[in-house]
């Protein structure tokens, strides 16, 4: 160990190399307060032949957060950061912060080692920078102060479906709908006014083929080396499948809960709707029959609960035990029959039509029957008066993989049902919720005839889905898969 004459002589050496080299150092206490910087150190941020500051945030709140953090994690530390001096100058610095022990009781201590690497950072081509921007998954941009599009990279054009050269120098105006061009316009204000980046979400893109896009994303300054502020530039994702699977997982809760409801209750409601119905039939047999109107009361009260019954069947769907019976069927004559049945007694007019030898499927019977009914008994309370409703089966091919409503259409053979009407038709803000549990746009409607529909077909994996036009009708589709 060198005396303390010989150390003096050698921390000048030391100081001298450093120099040299082009190496920072800083000691700081762990508070913060700052025993010592070299010059090198101080000329990093402009302050070379000022005064020693007394705290580590006086030279740069970016070091102290980071030695904070490294403190926290009881461990040393190691980083690239961008920094930016009073005067104005940016310098990328490659950092390092190690605990040490002052002797002689001086207490814990970090020494803080800085190198410029700005010139590594400056080097990079700008071939390598797109390539890095284009390997994104989520949409990049870059607009000049106006908002028109000065850079974009191939994930932005795929979510907007325009080539790079149809969006440079375009608005960001022309990609997103009017109602939320202002919400945007104003992120991008408030961005500028207070040099901070801001998240955007829930605002919707329009592409170019007229598809439109839930998106999220996000929106910072764009600076020149010197801090000049040139522009804006941020990311965007598309959340549109994100939103349907979270709808979906939303829908599939409920119709758990609704399962768990009616395995509950459904036996033991059956049971007693079974002693109410055979009570109701022995109290007939009893009754006399000059006795017109208690016969009338009790066959009402007959047709009330078979048509509760009915909705213990329906409810069952839901259970756990609710699971499609599945036979290989040629499901031409149940579809006939069904339709025959539901619409026997209909003041309009319908037809069927059965395509030529239907391939065979694997179904529950009278789970599809149920599904049949609820969308035919739909149709007629669709229409103010008796008009046609159409009923047509047949054999497709599915090339494409294709989503709505949360379920998918897998490619393969099917059998697929088409149910149209003429009636009022279904507004575009409700199809997309017209197989939600309870929902309903009648004023008096359980909301759970579609709800089913959508459970049973699910669980046959097979597909439904709707075509409306308001005050032009409806056309339902059910595609079962055909057996192997």
């Amino acid at each position: 160990m060198a005396g303390t004459s010989a150390w003096e002589d050698l921390a000048s050496v030391l100081e001298g190399a450093l120099e040299s080299d082009g190496t920072g150092v800083m000691v700081c206490m762990t508070d913060g307060s700052l025993l010592y910087a070299n010059r090198t150190a101080l000329r990093f941020f402009d302050r070379e032949g000022e005064p020693l500051p007394g705290t580590i945030s006086d030279i740069s709140d970016s070091i102290a957060s980071l030695l904070s953090e490294a403190q926290k994690k009881g461990r040393s530390a190691a980083s690239e950061l961008q920094v930016t001096s009073p005067s104005g100058s940016v310098r990328w610095l490659r950092y390092s912060a190690s605990f040490i022990e002052l002797k002689k009781g001086g207490g814990p201590a970090t020494a803080i080692i800085l190198h410029d690497v700005t010139s590594l950072h400056g080097t990079m081509s700008h071939e390598k920078l797109n390539s890095i921007v284009d390997s994104l998954e989520d949409g990049y941009y870059e607009t000049d102060l106006s908002g028109h599009f000065t850079h974009v990279n191939t994930a932005m054009c795929d979510i907007t479906e325009y080539s790079a050269n149809e969006i440079l120098g375009v608005s960001y105006k022309k990609l997103y709908t009017p109602e939320d061009v202002e919400k945007i316009y104003n992120s991008y204000h408030e961005v500028f006014v207070t040099g901070k980046p801001a998240r955007l979400i829930n605002f919707f893109a329009i592409t170019k083929h007229g598809r439109k896009k839930l998106m999220e994303g996000s929106v910072a300054l764009a600076k020149e080396a010197d801090g000049t502020v040139t522009g804006f530039r941020g990311i965007v994702r598309d959340v549109s499948e994100k939103q349907k699977i979270e709808k979906e997982l939303l829908r599939a809760r409920k119709l758990e809960a609704i399962g768990i409801l009616a395995g509950g209750i459904a036996h033991d409601y059956n049971n007693a709707l079974t002693a109410i119905l055979g009570n109701i039939s022995l109290a007939k047999m009893e009754a006399s029959p000059d006795n017109g109107g208690l016969i009338e009361v009790l066959n009402d009260a007959e047709e009330a609960s078979l048509k509760a019954v009915e909705l213990t069947r329906r409810l069952s769907t839901f259970a756990r035990g609710g699971k499609p019976e599945r036979q290989v069927v040629d499901c031409s004559d149940s579809i006939r029959a069904t339709v025959d049945s539901v619409l026997g007694g209909y003041h309009g007019t319908y037809e069927v039509v059965i395509g030529k030898e239907l391939w065979k499927v694997d179904v529950d019977e009278f789970q599809i029957g149920q599904v049949i009914t609820f969308i035919l008994n739909n149709a007629v309370e669709s229409m103010s008066k008796p008009g046609p409703i159409r009923v047509t089966a047949e054999n497709v091919v599915v090339e494409k993989e294709e989503s709505h409503h949360e379920i998918t259409l897998q490619p393969g053979n099917y059998v697929k049902v088409s149910i149209s009407d003429e009636g009022v038709g279904i507004a575009p803000e409700d199809i997309h919720s017209i197989f939600d549990p309870y929902y309903t746009t009648k004023d008096v409607a359980s909301g759970m005839g579609l709800a089913t529909s959508y459970a049973i077909i699910k669980r046959h994996h097979g597909y439904i889905d709707v075509k409306s036009v308001l005050g032009g009708g409806t056309t339902f589709y059910i595609y079962l898969p055909v057996a192997h």
